[in-house]
């Protein structure tokens, strides 16, 4: 009965403590209603009136830099010595020599008039109609005359303005004294810009602010006073902000509703929410606060044991609130659950991380990209990007050097890397000098200004066991968007890691689609060219090298051409697979065999001719050079003079130390090496010096200019290889311009489109018999004459 009885005493309790802090709560509430939507009304009336005040400003303020452009036209042409020649009647073509309609639509000036002192007019009045300039209607003419009086002013640097009104069109009229350049001369007449504010000018206004105001005649005020109105139009708000232009007869309008309605009812709908449930919560957590006091905390035990069962490997901690029985016993839950924790995330350091460098390894990545993936595929709009990285040359390093030293690079490759990304970015090594950088939050736009960075932090030079050493690294960027998989993210990542190295690498590259393209046609290009070399189905044509001075043929160079099912590919794109896979020292020696039996065949008629053959480094390194070019010439039984060899400033630049034992041996076996697109490189006169180069040969990029009357490079260059003592060759010529050029600064040997294009060996020997025969004609000529 006891029992019972202090139940009944409790609810009831409950229910009156119920109802007073509902009234309470209810009371506090519709208060802190009121009180707070008389606030926000206030906050959101004044925002959109400032927005419509701004929106004014920002006019207004693109009226006064038209203004001041347009009378500082005015000013630079009423200032010139040809104005004021017009106006004293010095000038007679100055109209049609200065003023035309596409002139005046540069400045935006629509309509000019000349006087003199007197007002009386210089020429016709000018205005702009249809993309012509054509004299002024008299209806305008009536309406501007009895306004030009009030804008002369005796000042020479003052520009007077004023803005008529004709058909509810708004006209501004500029005038100044005309002077000299110097402004040391009395004024001798006026200048007047007119400029009509019709729809298309205020709708290029429009579009250069973005507001869509109204211009609207007004009263002339010296100064400038915006006006923000707001009116009640069937409940909907309605604002009109208006501006006067500082001295001119027009105002600016700006008229709208309010730009935060959906805002304003979504904050009252929120805050009415907000304060009932408030309301409802606290009631709730005040009476039922100690009944929930422990069923509550056994209810999360429960929960989380569940979960701990369904997921052995999540974190799991119980809540520990007090000092009580529950608390204790959720401490040594804790206390074991850490300890677990702590074992399986050594385990899991292991299994996910590199043991040389410490950071991450290929299972780690693939880890955090499963992660990504999956959320990527939950919100498309999340942005991730891998960046994959390489190190440009370390396998020499590594070969030169030990692995000893290999490891120390890597190490230090993975301490700068990790040293510039951010705590959530991932950084791991993916085997050998390959390296990972997993960007999280991050588009491959925000993604490319940190891989530049990171290139030149991995720059900075360093030391080993007293070698200085620097390294570089090409970089590939590829975003989630284009993957289905992680293993497509690498592969992007991986390709545009290639393109930068095939680029000349040390470069960032972020990846694109048409990247697949370009593999499968590189494959199919890379399987092609391999059946070609085995078929020696690859041509070698010949493009001749003039001596401009009596336009004989001095010699030729050999360029490799190939054609696939009727296409021709381009020879860099097939070149350069022939480099990266290897079959460049095949394709090379058919190169010396197809060149040596050309000019065995040609030398019949020409014995002098000689031909020039581009290498390539993989050429000195893949193969024994000087052993392929001496098995040509004894083949064909030419004499080494007969055969140039051409090499890149960029292959020196790179390589210098490695090709110069061959080059060396090559010399002196009696081989001439040229320097091929000189100036586009990096040589230096140390380097000219140094090196057994006999010819320079002078880049198309430096002959272009000399059209335009340019020719300090070419110059310059000339000037170089005459000093060093060597002979220069000019490619790309194409103009008779160029050939003249090039002649008067001092070199004659000639390569280019205007004597003759890359041609067969066929087309060739009929070039060089028409050639021969002129030649021959021109002498004759030249003898009887």
């Amino acid at each position: 009965m006891a029992i019972a009885q202090n139940q009944t005493i409790t609810s009831s309790m409950g229910r009156w403590m119920l109802f007073a802090m509902a009234a309470l709560l209810i009371f506090v509430g519709i208060c802190f209603l009121w009180f707070s939507s008389h606030l926000i009304n206030s906050r959101f009336d004044n925002f959109d009136a400032k927005f419509y005040e701004q929106q004014l400003m920002r006019v207004n303020g693109i009226f006064e830099q038209n203004n001041l452009a347009f009378e500082s036209s005015l000013i630079d042409y009423a200032h010139w010595d040809d104005t004021e020649a017009f106006v004293l009647g010095n000038n007679p073509t100055y109209i049609e020599d200065n003023f035309t309609a596409e002139a005046l639509d540069n400045i935006q000036v629509n309509g000019l008039i000349l006087t003199h002192l007197d007002g009386s007019k210089v020429s016709t009045p000018l205005i702009t109609q249809a993309g012509n300039l054509v004299s002024m209607p008299a209806d305008l003419w009536a309406i501007l005359q009895p306004v030009i009086p009030s804008l002369m002013s005796p000042e020479q640097t003052t520009v007077t303005s004023k803005m008529i009104w004709h058909n509810n069109v708004g006209i501004m009229i500029s005038g100044v004294a005309i002077t000299n350049s110097f402004k040391n001369t009395p004024s001798s007449g006026y200048l007047f810009f007119i400029r009509i504010l019709d729809e298309p000018m205020l709708n290029s206004l429009r579009e250069l602010t973005l507001v869509p105001f109204e211009l609207t005649k007004s009263p002339s005020s010296p100064q400038s006073t915006v006006s923000v109105t707001m009116q009640n139009n069937d409940g909907n708000k309605l604002w009109l902000a208006t501006k006067s232009l500082t001295g001119l007869a027009a105002k600016t309008e700006v008229q709208g509703g309010t730009h935060l309605q959906a805002e304003r009812d979504l904050t009252f709908t929120l805050l009415l929410f907000s304060v009932a449930g408030l309301t409802l919560v606290s009631l709730i957590g005040n009476y039922w606060i100690v009944h929930f006091k422990v069923l509550n905390r056994l209810h999360i035990f429960s929960r989380l044991a569940d979960q701990y069962r369904q997921e052995p490997h999540s974190s799991i901690r119980w809540p520990v609130k007090g000092h009580d029985e529950l608390d204790n016993l959720a401490q040594s839950l804790n206390e074991f659950i850490a300890e677990v924790e702590v074992r399986h995330e050594d385990l899991h350091h292991l299994a996910h991380h590199d043991p040389l460098t410490g950071i991450g390894n290929r299972r780690l990545l693939q880890a955090k990209l499963d992660i990504n993936m999956h959320q990527h595929a939950l919100t498309p709009n999340f942005s991730c990007t891998l960046l994959l990285l390489d190190l440009d040359g370390f396998k020499l390093l590594n070969d030169g050097l030990g692995h000893a030293a290999g490891d120390h690079i890597l190490k230090l490759i993975a301490q700068r890397m990790t040293s510039q990304v951010r705590i959530d970015d991932t950084v791991v090594r993916l085997g050998g000098d390959e390296f990972a950088i997993l960007l999280e939050d991050t588009d491959p736009d925000a993604a490319h200004p940190f891989a530049e960075h990171l290139l030149k932090k991995i720059a900075e030079s360093f030391e080993y066991e007293g070698h200085k050493l620097n390294l570089h690294a090409s970089i590939g960027l590829a975003p989630l968007k284009y993957a289905a998989t992680k293993e497509d993210v690498i592969r992007n990542a991986d390709l545009a890691m290639y393109e930068a190295k095939r680029r000349g690498k040390n470069q960032v590259v972020v990846f694109k689609i048409h990247f697949l393209d370009i593999v499968s046609r590189r494959m199919q290009l890379e399987q092609a060219l391999r059946e070609a070399l085995n078929e020696q189905e690859l041509d070698i044509w010949f493009q001749p090298i003039i001596d401009a001075r009596n336009g004989s043929v001095i010699g030729l160079e050999a360029l490799s051409r190939w054609k696939l099912c009727s296409e021709f590919i381009p020879p860099d794109e097939f070149i350069g697979i022939a480099e990266t896979s290897g079959m460049i020292t095949k394709l090379g020696q058919q190169v010396f065999n197809k060149v040596g039996a050309a000019l065995q065949e040609l030398r019949i008629d020409y014995p002098e001719l000689q031909c020039n053959v581009n290498l390539s480094l993989r050429q000195f390194r893949d193969s024994d050079l000087t052993k392929d070019i001496m098995q040509c010439i004894e083949k064909y039984q030419l004499p080494p003079s007969a055969m140039h060899l051409e090499l890149t400033e960029s292959m020196i630049a790179e390589s210098e130390s490695e090709i110069l034992p061959t080059m060396q041996s090559l010399v002196n076996h009696g081989f001439k090496f040229h320097l091929d697109d000189f100036g586009t490189g990096y040589s230096s006169l140390e380097r000219l010096k140094n090196l057994p180069f006999d010819t320079l040969k002078i880049d198309r990029s430096f002959v272009a200019p000399l059209g335009k009357n340019d020719h300090v490079m070419v110059k310059n260059i000339i000037n170089i290889g005459h000093e060093l003592g060597m002979n220069l060759i000019a490619e790309g010529v194409e103009t008779e311009v160029e050939v003249n050029k090039l002649l008067q600064l001092g070199c004659h040997q000639i390569q280019g489109y205007y004597f003759a294009r890359p041609m067969p060996l066929d087309a060739l020997k009929v070039w060089m018999l028409d050639n021969q025969t002129q030649q021959l004609s021109a002498h004759t000529s030249t003898k009887n004459g």
